[in-house]
């Protein structure tokens, strides 16, 4: 049996790192895309910017002449914004939504008849943010929004050729993703940011090998979701005092 190819966005760092190594780990040809070079040991890093057009078009040429095939697209690749909507920048605005949600809509547009071939799979990394949201983070929340509802309508549109959609929703996981982030406001520390890397990687996979549809890393961020439904005006209240909105 020929070995899957798997391509990943962000692979220098964060989740995209660990997924690299994890997929690697298992038998699985990686090939890892970012604007810097990765410390590890991957089949083939590909630098590009994922929200240029030639950037895409790079990626994909890349692919089919080392590869020939594509069987995973993890898209990875985003980054945050702490700042309220009135203190973020437009062009700060436009620029988190260019790389967390249009440049991953349209690569995977760009991977689909690799993946239609080989009857592949779409992970999409959204967020625990993109089912509830957070102030001083919505932009993030509305880019990671848009993600979820990205991955529930490609799936029936793409299931006729045998293509798997997995929707991935993490919480907090310590990566140092807040220091990427844009924006002047520190994030409150929360539950979470001692989970590592490595066990998302490994839940990840896990969901990949037995065609799971969506994945919220750790479990119980479902709990977190449910309970701010359950209590909205709890929720947004404690988030006040933690963000100091009312100073």
């Amino acid at each position: 049996m020929q070995q899957k190819v798997a391509v990943i966005t962000g692979v220098s760092s964060g989740l995209g790192k660990a997924a690299a190594i994890k997929f690697k780990q298992e038998g699985i040809i990686v090939a890892g895309v970012s604007r810097t070079r990765p410390d590890i040991d991957i089949d083939l890093w590909i630098e590009a910017d994922v929200t240029k057009k030639k950037g895409r078009k790079h990626i994909l040429e890349e692919i089919e002449k080392k590869f020939g095939r594509a069987d995973i697209l993890i898209n990875n690749a985003g980054k945050g914004a702490y700042a309220t909507w009135e203190e973020l920048p437009e062009d700060d605005l436009r620029e988190v939504f260019e790389l967390n949600f249009f440049a991953l809509v349209a690569l995977t547009k760009k991977f689909l008849p690799l993946l239609k071939k080989s009857h592949g799979t779409v992970i999409n990394i959204a967020s625990v943010a993109g089912k509830v949201h957070v102030p001083c983070m919505g932009v993030y929340c509305a880019t990671k929004f848009g993600v979820c509802a990205f991955s529930d309508s490609l799936r029936p549109e793409i299931k006729k050729y045998g293509i798997k959609v997995l929707n991935v929703m993490p919480g907090r996981i310590n990566t140092g993703f807040s220091g990427r982030s844009t924006g002047g406001r520190v994030p409150p520390e929360t539950a979470g940011s001692g989970v590592k890397a490595e066990d998302f990687a490994k839940k990840l996979y896990a969901s990949w090998k037995s065609g799971r549809k969506s994945l919220v890393f750790p479990w119980w961020y479902q709990i977190f979701v449910f309970g701010v439904k359950l209590i909205p005006d709890y929720y947004d209240n404690k988030n006040i005092q933690l963000w100091k909105l009312n100073e």
